[in-house]
């Protein structure tokens, strides 16, 4: 049950904006109009919105007018802005007062469908308002992150978010997320208060850390979990991903220890594109969401003690979603794809693509147990072409289609 309200000094806006999405779907039950600040304040008096979609420049009182008084009067009111003018100085001084987001003119339907979808979810589950009433760029930041990493931004929109925040994250060679998860299982459930030092005192620490070596950038995601956006735009894959390892491990000691809280680190994949971030996320977070699914971390340990066959194993399990063949293997490590398929065999004792088939199917069962994603999505994230293959092999391997497994694995938590 969530109301909102229009503030615009244009009747045809107004009523253009009742009509662009299907507010009902996003559990807008109320909808109220006002052309300037002045009659959106005296409505406000009676019954206050949880959202308002307000313009900026209006001759009956302005929109920075109205969300200053907002703000004055202690109302736990979403602002989204709405602007005629491409300027970012009216925005900016708007965000002074915790806005949470900002659309321009024209107004796009599928961006607005996800603005006002993330603040309908602020209400209904307080996940990241209850910590996040600092200043309005970190909030404005946070939703902006996390819709990135989710896929669920465009990329011309992440791309202007991003110029106005003045984050310059889109011109990196490589990217890896992290996930700092502060349960310990053993714990039980613990109180809100607990949680909230937990999540907050570990983002302030890795925030701080993060801004003076320049490695990337943290956030929270809506289970109250810090999302570190490592950047890189030199070093190969390998090296850039064991150096982040190593400064999380030392930096989870040295903090874990003063704020007295369980500190462990996930990692995704390392990903070359920000297109495919959310592939690295959705590894991390399958893993750590994973602890009931021991058997697919042992499937994941290394069998051969040949040298080479050691290492092409290594390398499966981190490139696995990439194209991977003998062929590719063995130019990689310099050897005959012939002998390196024999050599392979002989180690493991499979042959090299049921290997691979297996490693993609242990990461797919991961995505599976632990994200939304579609069935088909997550074949292209582990690395297969074609959907309906995966499907084959894995009814094949597991027994059961993707859709039972989950539907299993869902049945089986929520016992």
């Amino acid at each position: 049950m969530t109301s909102l309200l229009i503030v615009d000094d244009d009747q045809y806006i107004r009523e253009g904006l009742k009509r662009l999405i299907n507010w009902k779907a996003l559990n807008i039950t109320q909808l109220s109009e006002a052309e300037g600040a002045y009659e959106a304040l005296e409505l406000m008096e009676a019954n206050k919105p949880h959202i308002v979609l307000t313009d900026i420049r209006m001759p009956k009182g302005d929109g920075l007018h109205l969300i200053e008084q907002i703000r004055l009067r202690n109302w736990n009111t979403s602002i989204v802005v709405l602007s005629g003018y491409n300027e970012y100085a009216y925005v900016r001084q708007a965000m002074k007062h915790q806005v949470e987001d900002y659309l321009l003119k024209p107004i796009d339907a599928s961006e607005l469908t996800e603005i006002i979808a993330s603040c309908t979810e602020r209400f209904q589950g307080q996940y990241i308002a209850e910590q996040m009433q600092r200043e309005s760029f970190q909030l404005l930041k946070n939703n902006i992150l996390l819709r990135w990493v989710q896929n669920r931004i465009q990329h011309d929109q992440l791309r202007e978010k991003l110029k106005f925040l003045q984050l310059p994250l889109l011109m990196n060679e490589r990217y890896q997320i992290c996930i700092i998860d502060w349960r310990n299982p053993q714990e039980g459930e613990l109180p809100r208060n607990e949680e909230q030092y937990r999540s907050f005192a570990i983002l302030n620490s890795v925030e701080e850390v993060l801004q003076e070596s320049g490695r990337g950038i943290a956030f929270l995601n809506e289970h109250r979990q810090i999302i570190v956006l490592f950047t890189d735009e030199g070093h190969d894959a390998d090296r850039f991903s064991e150096s982040n390892h190593s400064w999380m491990t030392d930096i989870s000691k040295r903090y874990g220890e003063i704020l007295k809280t369980p500190w462990i680190n996930y990692f995704g994949k390392v990903t070359c594109l920000p297109s495919q971030l959310h592939e690295s996320y959705n590894e991390a977070l399958a893993l750590c969401n994973n602890k009931v699914f021991l058997e697919t971390d042992r499937e994941m340990n290394l069998i051969s003690q040949n040298p080479i066959a050691r290492q092409v194993e290594r390398y499966v399990q981190k490139n696995y979603s990439e194209e991977l063949s003998l062929q590719l293997l063995s130019l990689h490590f310099n050897v005959n794809n012939v002998y390196l398929g024999r050599l392979f065999k002989k180690e493991t004792g499979e042959f090299f693509n049921d290997y691979l088939n297996r490693v993609r199917l242990s990461h797919a069962k991961k995505m599976l147990a632990v994200t939304p994603l579609k069935a088909s999505e997550i074949a292209t994230a582990v690395g297969f072409l074609d959907p309906n293959y995966f499907f084959r092999k894995f009814k094949l391997v597991h027994g059961v289609s993707p859709s039972d497994y989950r539907l299993s694995v869902n049945n089986l938590t929520e016992q």
